[in-house]
């Protein structure tokens, strides 16, 4: 039977209006949702549309990366799991809170796995200006409404006004463009970028291609936004029946989708199912519980009121260094709930000269050859609703003379740091007052590296695809004709 459709991914949320600044068009005349500039891009010549899929052809067979349906990765990620390990094995992470940025405006994307940094694995090189929703805010405002409703029951906060704080750990869903602009076939509706098994990966960025459909079409780009999220997170294809109505089958009309609350088998029928040894954890083989892996993720829903508790352990606050001295800043951060996300902040004579988002889950920080100041050292921690907890130290070197008082606001002014579209990313170079740094420490919350695909030096996350038919329903993948020649073997 032949289907036209698209992909449409996963994720959990709770509404929560965020405030930080959106997308990159600064303060450009033009389009505007939710009070900010949206980013319009123009339509890509056929020549320019074939050199992009070039780009990308050869970018997958760089890497050695597989296409399955709307799932780009290595081959291992879709592996068949060894029934031996799959009986014995256990979930063994807590739930952790989490965010999601339906991002309406667009902004300037880069290859990278850092959602903060705008950056997708995606990508290969150079910077993409990627447009914005087309759309109304009336039908922004339904979709996002559809998110609110599907991920209510689970432990995620959903921000659409602008972008979190680069510091506190969030996946991205870009909400516009069409597939010729990352080099995927026409007719694509989404593709999430990362198979994050298990969800360890916290900063996940996905595509919903709302240029590819008529805006107006909102349940169909609602559900192929919460399915590629969703892909992000680990969650695979299921149920082989035509007109399903799960949020994870590989097909998208305008009718409303629900997500699974029992083991349903999974759907092959667009490619190679993903994270099969995790969702074997929860139904032993063949099939997938949707609602059950979400909780396991994010946990049930409900307010968080307790602010993260943070502690300064080295050094001691008061202390006299000599000029030129190295310094570790070591600290200890915990929260009632996973997920929590910090930052080090330095001021160095009553000036903020750097500030680093721990974008690894870094506690511990190292500066060489401090020169002579007084220098007030702040980590500042901030969970997914927003509750903030600090320390901080000060420190004086060479003939820096202690007084007492500061005129500095504790948290020195760190609110609306996002940076535009979620850029951030403040914290990733030395600051200026000769202060030399060198990030170090643990990832602490979560292990990153190694159960992420396409995972960098620097972060962590993998990809995917399909294309749009004449009629209301779409294939989520589409991509796998054309990448077969390219797969590793």
């Amino acid at each position: 039977m032949n289907y036209n459709a698209v992909l449409w991914p996963v994720a959990s949320l709770t509404l929560v209006s965020l405030l930080c600044s959106p997308a990159s068009a600064a303060d450009e005349p033009g389009r505007r949702l939710f009070g900010a500039p949206v980013v319009e891009a123009p339509e890509l010549s056929e020549q320019e549309q074939a050199e992009r899929r070039a780009d990308f052809e050869a970018m997958l067979e760089e890497r050695g990366w597989q296409v399955q349906g709307d799932v780009v990765g290595p081959a291992e990620l879709f592996a068949a799991p060894d029934p031996q390990a799959t009986q014995a094995a256990e979930w063994q992470y807590e739930p952790h809170r989490a965010t999601i940025f339906l991002n309406f405006f667009g902004g300037p994307m880069t290859p990278g796995t850092n959602s903060a940094k705008m950056q997708s694995t995606c990508l290969k090189g150079g910077t993409l200006e990627y447009p914005g929703f087309n759309g109304t805010e009336a039908q922004a405002l339904a979709i996002i409404e559809t998110f609110q409703s599907q991920l209510a029951p689970y432990g995620v906060r959903l921000a659409y006004e602008q972008a979190p704080p680069p510091e506190l750990p969030y996946a991205m869903v870009m909400m516009g463009g069409t597939p010729g602009l990352l080099g995927m076939q026409n007719g694509v509706l989404g593709v999430s970028c990362s198979s994050d098994c298990g969800d360890r990966w916290w900063r996940d960025a996905t595509f919903a291609f709302t240029a590819a459909a008529s805006a107006s079409q909102t349940n169909t780009l609602a559900t192929t936004a919460l399915h590629e999220a969703a892909h992000a997170f680990g969650l695979a294809h299921i149920d082989k029946s035509f007109n399903s109505g799960y949020i994870m089958h590989p097909y998208v009309d305008q009718k409303p989708r629900v997500w699974a609350q029992d083991c349903i088998g999974y759907n092959d029928a667009t490619g190679g199912i993903n994270c099969q040894s995790t969702h074997d954890i929860f139904c032993g083989g063949g099939a997938q519980n949707t609602h059950a892996e979400l909780l396991a993720y994010f946990g049930v829903n409900g307010p968080d009121t307790e602010a993260p508790t943070v502690s300064i352990l080295t050094p001691t606050d008061g202390q006299e260094l000599p000029a030129g001295t190295d310094i570790s800043i070591e600290a200890d951060i915990t929260d009632n709930f996973e997920g929590v996300g910090w930052k080090l902040l330095i001021y160095q004579d009553g000036n903020l000269i750097d500030e680093r988002p721990a974008f690894v889950f870094e506690r511990k920080w190292g500066f060489s050859k401090l020169p002579a100041g007084t220098y007030r050292f702040v980590v500042q921690a901030i969970d997914h609703d927003r509750n903030i907890g600090a320390d901080e130290v000060t420190v004086f070197v060479g003939n820096a003379t202690p007084e007492t008082g500061s005129d500095t606001d504790s948290t020195g002014g760190t609110d609306g740091t996002g940076g535009t579209g979620g850029t951030g990313g403040t914290g990733d170079t030395a600051g200026t007052g000769g202060v030399t740094g060198v990030t170090g420490g643990t990832a602490g919350a979560t292990d990153t590296a190694t159960d992420t695909a396409g995972i960098d030096e620097d972060d962590g996350c993998g990809c995917t695809s399909a294309p749009r038919p004449a009629d209301s329903l779409w294939l989520l993948t589409g991509l796998l004709g054309l990448f077969a020649r390219r797969r590793r073997r």
